[in-house]
This record gives C-alpha cells, sequence and structure tokens, in this order.
C-alpha cells in the first residue's frame, strides 16, 4: 500500500481499485473562524475500515494546521481531491462526518438539496432504503446539506459529472461500545453500497 502525503504533512492519500473517493476531514481537530473544533474520530475509523474492505480511494486530514478543510475552500486537502478526480477517474465522492450524540438521528445525509446527486438518483436511494430497511433513522440536508462552501458541495460545483455525498454518522453509533454491533451492521450497509456503485 503506497500511501502519499502532501508537503505541509496534514493529510494523506492512499490509493485504490475504484472509482471512488472516501475522505475524512475531521479525524483530527479543526479551527474554524478562530474557534477550536474537536476531532470526529469515528468519521476517520469508519472511512479508513471502508477503504480496506471495499479497496477504494481514501483522503484523510491528519493535522490540524489552525484551518478546517470542509469550511475553508482554499486549503491543500481540496487541491488534492482536484488533483486525485482528475489524474485516477474519480467518479464518486463520499465524504465522512461525526454527527453529535446528542442529535436524534442515526445518519444525516447531505446532498445540497439534490444539486450533489442529480447525475444519479438512483444510486442515493438505493442507499436510503438500504438504512431504513436495517432501522436507521436517516435525515436528508438537516442539520447539515453539504452546501456548495463544504468538500461536498465545492467539488460537485468544480467537476459537473462528479458524484457527492456528505455522510454524517451519529458518533453514538461509532464511539460506544454498546452500539458495535450496530456500527458492524452500518459497515455492511455501507460496503454493499459502495459495491452497488462499482457495479452501476
Amino acid at each position: 500500500m503506497l500511501i502519499h502525503k502532501n508537503a505541509k504533512n496534514d493529510h494523506v492519500y492512499i490509493l485504490g481499485k475504484s472509482s471512488i473517493l472516501l475522505s475524512a476531514p475531521h479525524g483530527v481537530s479543526q479551527v474554524r473562524l478562530g474557534k477550536y473544533k474537536y476531532k470526529e474520530i469515528g468519521s476517520l475509523n469508519t472511512a479508513l475500515l471502508l477503504k480496506k474492505l471495499a479497496d477504494c480511494n481514501l483522503i484523510a486530514k491528519t493535522r490540524n494546521n489552525n484551518d478546517d478543510a470542509n469550511f475553508d475552500l482554499n486549503c491543500s486537502y481540496r487541491e488534492t481531491i482536484k488533483k486525485l478526480v482528475k489524474q485516477y477517474n474519480i467518479k464518486y465522492l463520499i465524504d465522512f462526518h461525526g454527527l453529535a450524540a446528542y442529535r436524534p438521528i442515526d445518519i444525516n445525509l447531505g446532498i445540497n438539496l439534490g444539486k450533489n446527486i442529480e447525475n444519479n438518483i438512483k444510486i442515493f436511494d438505493v442507499l436510503c432504503n438500504e438504512l431504513k430497511k436495517n432501522n436507521f433513522t436517516v435525515s436528508i440536508d438537516q442539520p447539515f446539506m453539504a452546501g456548495k462552501t463544504t468538500i461536498s458541495g465545492s467539488m460537485k460545483a468544480e467537476f459537473d459529472n462528479l458524484w457527492t455525498i456528505q455522510i454524517e454518522i451519529n458518533c453514538a453509533i461509532t464511539n460506544r461500545p454498546e452500539n458495535k454491533e450496530k456500527y458492524a451492521l452500518l459497515i455492511d450497509v455501507l460496503l454493499d453500497w459502495l459495491k452497488y456503485i462499482e457495479k452501476n
């Protein structure tokens, strides 16, 4: 496995045999408008696990440079994503985040009012249906919609043929031992969905 680091050494990317790029920008702490934000541990773990199981491409933040890759439009993390999309024929960008445990939902799917998924609605419907069928509570664009300033929204605006989504997973699922079976089920659902994407 070849791991590539950027010049600032604040993120890495690992190539796989896939047209899918998994992203985990908040696996480390961030600074947004001068405010410190804690890392979302479960988001990075999920992306790493799915990368290993599905052999997708992966990009992940590894150090806080007083920035927030999902907020700052001009950052090296996004520049690397653009390079990967161009060089490796990336067709799907799946950006993982952690939802606060107090939120009353399991999964928030951010699609920017449908703009980020408009070139393949079916893939999105399959994900929603599978999550709900397995008793996960799902919200769309609430509380986070993955608008034009986010990684998902800005990359869709940059590359019209790219399909993007921001998946927020409640950290009570990813981080609490008592929910390990529910988390394992979620990984199974997401893995099956990634395989479906590659076939379609």
